[in-house]
């Protein structure tokens, strides 16, 4: 017998076999049930208590036996159709739970300067509207001779606008002024005398460290770290200066 119609309508294989069962023979009490299905009594009466109570199954005394009837078929249509709305309404609820699970933290570490590169490249592959930056050395310019300018071009071309903040150190005066003539860049500086060959990029529910010296690029993915590091750099963007002090 073929049952797998009647379980994808949420009927277990016992309830969906003791339903056509009672189809095929008809009126019939526990005992012709159990004889037909070779299943236990018990478990024939908990089946046919489920299957009432979906108004499959409904049964009539007579001579002090009780008598079980399958209800037509087309009954199973308003179950379909049930069970189809139940689907509709808890539908988003179920996209926000999946929502929630995308939104799981994602690292991805990346080695080499080709590995610096894709994640240079992730930045001008999300196309945010913001490219906040922290810096303390312009160590950019020295893994990219080249490939420097043709990145600020795309994201330029991709209308990403820069906030960049370096560190008070004589090292980066010479990229900060280079930036400070690129289209789509804002500049600034802060008091905190230090060198760290690392950039922190924040971006798009994204945060990216860029290990210059040892050539490692780390992209984490969540929203949560991304927030984070957002309000950091705001802070430090309020109190760091347009121009720099030496």
């Amino acid at each position: 017998m073929e049952t797998k119609a009647l379980e994808g309508l949420g009927l277990t294989r016992n309830e969906s076999l003791v339903y056509i069962t009672l189809l095929e023979i008809g009126k019939s009490h526990i005992g012709q049930i159990s004889e037909k299905t070779k299943m236990h009594r018990r478990t024939i009466y908990d089946c046919l208590e489920r299957l009432q109570d979906r108004g499959l199954v409904s049964f009539v005394i007579e001579g002090n036996i009780r008598f079980f009837i399958a209800i037509n078929p087309s009954k199973l249509k308003d179950i379909a159709d049930e069970k189809q709305e139940k689907i509709i309404q808890i539908l988003p609820k179920l996209l926000s739970i999946a929502k929630k699970s995308k939104e799981k933290t994602e690292v991805n570490v990346y080695s080499g300067k080709e590995g610096l590169k894709n994640v240079m490249e992730d930045l001008v592959k999300s196309k945010p509207k913001l490219w906040l930056s922290l810096t303390s050395a312009a160590k950019a310019r020295e893994a990219f001779p080249v490939y420097l300018d043709q990145f600020h071009d795309k994201r330029v071309k991709e209308k990403i606008f820069l906030r960049i903040v370096f560190a008070n150190n004589k090292g980066i005066m010479k990229r900060a002024k280079e930036l400070k003539k690129t289209k789509l860049t804002e500049v600034r500086f802060t008091n905190f005398e230090y060198v760290m060959p690392i950039s922190i990029w924040i971006y798009n529910d994204k945060v990216s460290f860029l290990l210059w010296d040892s050539e490692t690029g780390i992209i984490i993915q969540s929203k949560e770290t991304f927030d984070s590091f957002r309000h950091y750099f705001e802070l430090i963007w309020k109190i760091a200066s347009k121009s720099k002090k030496l």
